[in-house]
């Protein structure tokens, strides 16, 4: 070959070369946005099975939640099992988490799974995002690195009856929750593993930082998972419009 030919076939192997990447790079994001996908829909089913075994109640976002403990009752019987295993009382050291990773033997002994303030415990977990953790190495706290659970769902009713500091941060009866193809249980958010409408913003920080804008993953209370873009994150007061009520507090206003 010439030198001319040489530097000729050397240029088209360039070129192939730089369109490849960016699309080997496309298909690396699809496939971790499809395995976190999963994931968040694991968690998601068994939040929704564990309303059905009790008494058709999501759990709280946070325990203690905004009922206060009865004075006849202990705080063990009143709150569902592991409500202070990671005493933060998140969803995400507690309930949810010991549902999926916690067993108890035949002498109802449970199992040991350290839980730490760092979330250490949600390494290599389903509550682990993947993507999150390539994007953002450096982060030491394994929250930042999952998921939020919606605090916004509409409460029952009675607790504008009885004594509360936050409603929304109590059991809610699925029922209830008319719109649940369209309400949404848990999405993406680096800065709190307990979200509401106030936070959208920080949802859409979140697309930025794990996905460079693209897609975020969210999933409802009718059991399906699906990335949305951040423009079908309703924007609106849900207190008063219809298609942001629906998603946020999963009733009309």
């Amino acid at each position: 070959m010439t030198l001319l030919e040489l530097l000729i076939v050397m240029t088209i192997i360039a070129v192939l070369i730089s369109i490849l990447i960016p699309g080997i790079g496309k298909v690396k994001l699809v496939a971790e946005a499809s395995k976190n996908t999963v994931n968040l829909r694991e968690i998601n089913l068994a939040t929704l099975n564990w309303a059905e075994d009790n008494g058709g109640k999501l759990p709280s976002p946070e325990y203690p939640g905004g009922m206060e403990v009865p004075a006849s009752m202990e705080p063990e019987d009143f709150f569902p099992k592991f409500f202070d295993l990671g005493e933060s009382g998140l969803w995400i050291d507690g309930v949810v988490f010991g549902t999926i990773y916690m067993r108890e033997n035949k002498d109802g002994e449970v199992s040991n799974y350290q839980v730490d303030e760092k979330g250490t415990h949600l390494k290599g977990t389903l509550f682990e995002s993947t993507q999150s953790v390539k994007q953002n190495p450096e982060e030491e706290d394994w929250h930042r690195h999952s998921y939020a659970m919606n605090a916004s769902l509409q409460y029952d009713r009675i607790y504008d009856k009885v004594p509360s500091e936050d409603p929304y941060l109590t059991e809610k009866t699925v029922a209830n929750l008319i719109f649940r193809p369209k309400a949404m249980l848990y999405i993406e958010n680096q800065d709190s593993n307990v979200v509401r409408f106030e936070d959208r913003e920080s949802i859409i920080e979140t697309s930025e930082e794990r996905w460079d804008g693209g897609k975020l993953i969210a999933t409802f209370l009718d059991g399906h998972a699906e990335r949305i873009h951040r423009n079908d994150i309703p924007d609106e007061d849900p207190e008063s419009d219809r298609e942001s009520s629906r998603f946020w507090r999963g009733i009309d206003p």
